[in-house]
């Protein structure tokens, strides 16, 4: 497997060799750069399977790189430090990235996703990532994969998700329902900028999908397309306060 290294950074990209020499020895570097214009460069040079890339960099991000370079035929994992900007796009878009310090096994698992993810999957993820940078808050779209079906989900049509077990299963404006193998718990913190509001600890709601709230029953509230979600009695009064907020 044919790796390129770009990153700004000498010590990480040292660092990211060993890891790799270590930890995944069917690998080979082929080269490395520093930079967005090294960078582009080296890609001119050789035609990895793998390309590592850093996220911020003196002359330029990993985004511009790709903006410039175009449609990828090799995969990417980003590296990046605690940036929550740009790990929650990668989360929206389902794309790897490592965390600086890269964690060996962080960068075991990271492989075998990648082998285990089809071309046209990971095309789409990353068509997703570069597209999300030019939508508007209000119209980013996250990337939502099962076991079978990847899915290009617009966050404005998810009315709601339901905690069930480890699952969550995603209720869309046009009726379907996905079930993702991943806790209501990430999908709260990934949509904290958006109209989400945590009714119950099984729930999730986008508020732009909210109908009424009636105080019979313990407390229910309506969703425009006619489903009810409970609402936790602690939970009403900043239920209000957000509802306020959008008003």
């Amino acid at each position: 497997m044919n790796i390129l290294l770009i990153d700004d950074e000498a010590p990480i990209r040292n660092n990211m060799k060993a890891l790799l020499e270590k930890y995944v020895p069917e690998s080979v570097v082929l080269g490395e750069a520093d930079g967005v214009q090294t960078g582009l460069e080296l890609l001119q040079q050789h035609q990895p399977d793998v390309l590592f890339l850093d996220v911020e960099m003196k002359d330029g991000t990993g985004f511009d790189l790709l903006a410039q370079y175009g449609t990828p035929t090799f995969k990417v994992i980003f590296v990046t430090g605690h940036d929550r900007y740009a790990l929650k796009a990668f989360k929206y878009s389902a794309v790897d990235y490592l965390i600086k310090p890269v964690d060996p096994q962080e960068l075991v698992q990271s492989f075998k996703r990648i082998e285990t993810t089809s071309s046209p999957a990971l095309n789409q993820q990353m068509e997703n990532l570069m597209a999300n940078r030019k939508r508007e808050s209000d119209d980013q779209k996250i990337v939502l994969k099962d076991l079978e079906t990847i899915y290009l989900v617009s966050i404005r049509d998810i009315i709601r998700c339901e905690a069930q077990n480890n699952y969550t299963i995603f209720y869309l404006a046009d009726g379907r329902k996905i079930t993702i193998s991943v806790t209501l718990k990430e999908y709260d913190k990934l949509f904290a900028e958006h109209s989400f509001f945590r009714s119950h600890q099984s729930h999730l709601i986008n508020l732009s999908h909210f109908d009424r709230y009636d105080k019979k029953n313990g407390g229910i509230i309506y969703m425009k397309d006619g489903s009810t979600v409970p609402l936790a009695n602690r939970r009403k009064d900043l239920l209000i306060s957000k509802l306020q907020e959008l008003h």
